[in-house]
């Protein structure tokens, strides 16, 4: 309404959000939420453009949903929490937003600073003596890419304006911003503020004469290799890694914990095999690393002596990695998609194409074998999706220990199909679904993670949330009984050991674990556990099928225990 005049800050907050293209906000009240729960009553009585609200029942839940929509739309959305405690449950999830660029906004109450009776807003509360600690944007300093405290109504529409522009803009990430809840009742400022002119920065290109060198190398090079984790995640960014790879000829390393589709599975480049991609880091006299954090394990592997190396990353330097230190002999700070698609143009102009017979096809990933008795293995799962998903179908990965398995087999050849983050950060896969589901209408969406994950994901508030959002999703969890992710560095460490002779390790299994699809059932979701392989591609429809008409689903396959 163009007439608009906000009667409390929450007011002009809310407003704000929506003018600058926040669509939803994840509530998760408090004591602090007052004023915005009243504001939003208001406005919506008013016809006011706000964003949509929706009430989450746990912080991380929140934040791992704003992620996974900002990935599926490069759009931020908002999280609200309540003062320190909110913000210490937000957990991982800020460091998962960190390494993974994701833009989202963080609003956290603060304690009231007023005391004096017929203070509106003031503190009321033994808790508002409580939390009111020295330092509660130090519980995420380290994550967040820009923090602030919004002390009075007249720098809110600036502190908003700034919060979208810092969370999009450059290396994207997550903007933290803190209002007590009588600054929220105070009379709003005078002017409304202006909501344009917080222009986000184009992403950074390569200079011409780094891209024609680059360009050149490559068509000179004899084993010419490509290793990225993130281009996939715009689609721009896998069409230009497949130009790349059909017209130069350079096998493609899509790292497989990336959580990112950067190439079709079955394009002939694609080195899906472990062994492959170690084998081609070692063999290759040209590699391009982009968008990659991790390019290889030197542990295992390692370029070869005289191989050219060459970075392109919008931070090469990874200053927020205190020991990153690959090598590279050319470090190009840059866009990782607008880099290469400026290579690719290059080669174009150059009349530069490699022909089908010239190019050196990576060796076929060895199919597994399908077992007829005993446990059901992480293949046989991830074959059975195959059979089951269609080709614009989205997942959503967070299978840790077996996420090679899924890498390899798991058949996607569209972009944007695959999601997950890459990141440390476990219990994202749930939230993150919920998030790429509402981001995406009328698609069906599938979580793929381990049962630790599953737990991790806080699953009656990420089950909760989906309902509350109308995004469902199937979680299909590969369940087997315990931490193998935390079970193998014990094995690897200490390979004559105790723990590697009896096969387990200490506090890696669990006794008396939860039965995951009665979890789902006390969600109104729908839910069921598989122990026959017989029924596993049967149990994989209904759950679609659930989720098809509205609801969620956990199918809870019980995989080998190994």
């Amino acid at each position: 309404m163009d007439d608009f005049q906000p009667a409390t800050t929450a007011e002009h907050l809310l407003w704000l959000l929506a003018q600058h293209g926040v669509e939803h906000l994840f509530l998760n009240p408090g004591t602090d939420s007052a004023p915005l729960q009243e504001a939003v009553a208001t406005l919506a009585k008013a016809d006011v453009a706000i964003p949509k609200i929706i009430t989450c029942s746990f912080e991380s839940v929140a934040l791992a949903a704003a992620h996974g929509y900002w990935q599926v739309t490069r759009r931020p959305q908002c999280v609200f929490v309540h003062v320190d405690v909110g913000t210490q449950n937000l957990g991982a999830m800020m460091h998962n937003a960190l390494r993974d660029r994701a833009g989202v906004i963080v609003i956290a109450g603060k304690t009231p600073y007023a005391e004096e009776p017929g203070s509106p807003g003031g503190r009321s509360h033994v808790i508002h003596w409580q939390q009111d600690v020295p330092d509660q944007a130090g519980t995420v300093r380290g994550y967040a890419k820009w923090v602030v405290e919004v002390t009075r109504p007249a720098m809110l529409a600036r502190a908003i304006g700034r919060a979208v522009q810092v969370a999009t803009g450059g290396l994207p990430g997550p903007a933290y911003l803190m209002v007590s809840r009588d600054v929220l009742m105070d009379p709003p400022a005078r002017e409304l503020g202006r909501t344009t002119g917080y222009a986000v920065p184009r992403p950074p290109a390569a200079d011409a004469d780094t891209v024609r060198w680059i360009a050149e190398r490559l068509v000179e090079a004899e084993r010419p290799l490509l290793i990225t984790a993130k281009a996939g995640r715009r689609p721009e960014g896998f069409l230009s890694v497949t130009r790349l790879a059909d017209l130069a000829g350079v096998r493609v390393i899509d790292v497989a914990e990336s959580g990112c589709l950067n190439i079709s599975k079955s394009h002939p480049m694609n080195l899906l095999a472990a062994a492959d991609g170690q084998r081609a880091v070692e063999e290759a006299d040209l590699i391009l690393v982009v968008d990659a954090d991790v390019p290889w394990i030197p542990r295992f592997t390692r370029p070869r002596d005289g191989a050219t190396i060459v970075h392109i990353d919008p931070d090469p330097l990874k200053t927020d990695m205190p020991m990153w230190t690959f090598p590279a002999d050319v470090a190009v700070t840059a866009d990782g998609v607008t880099a290469l698609g400026q290579i690719v143009e290059r080669l174009e102009e150059m009349g530069h194409a490699m022909p089908p017979a010239g190019r050196p096809d990576a060796a076929p990933v060895a199919a597994g074998t399908a077992p007829t008795d005993g446990p059901i293995t992480a293949y046989e799962v991830i074959t059975a999706l195959n059979d089951v998903l269609r080709a614009d179908d989205l997942v959503v990965e967070e299978a840790v220990t077996n996420a090679r398995v899924l890498h390899e087999v798991l058949d996607r050849s569209r972009p944007a199909t695959l999601y997950g983050t890459g990141t440390p950060g476990l219990g994202w896969g749930l939230g993150g679904a919920v998030g790429v589901s509402l981001a995406s209408p009328g698609s069906r969406v599938v979580a793929v993670l381990g049962d630790g994950g599953f737990m991790f994901g806080v699953p009656t508030a990420a089950l909760c949330l989906a309902a509350e959002a109308n995004a469902p999703i199937m979680a299909v969890v590969l369940n087997n009984d315990g931490y193998r992710a935390s079970r193998l560095p014990v094995f690897e460490l200490f390979p004559d050991g105790l723990s590697a002779t009896r096969g387990d390790a200490e506090g890696t299994r669990f006794v008396a674990p939860p039965d995951l699809a009665a979890v789902a059932r006390a969600c109104h979701a729908h839910g069921e556990t598989v122990t026959d392989r017989a029924e596993l591609v049967s149990a994989l429809r209904r759950g679609l099928d659930a989720v098809e008409s509205g609801r969620s689903a956990v199918v809870d396959v019980r995989i080998t225990r190994d």
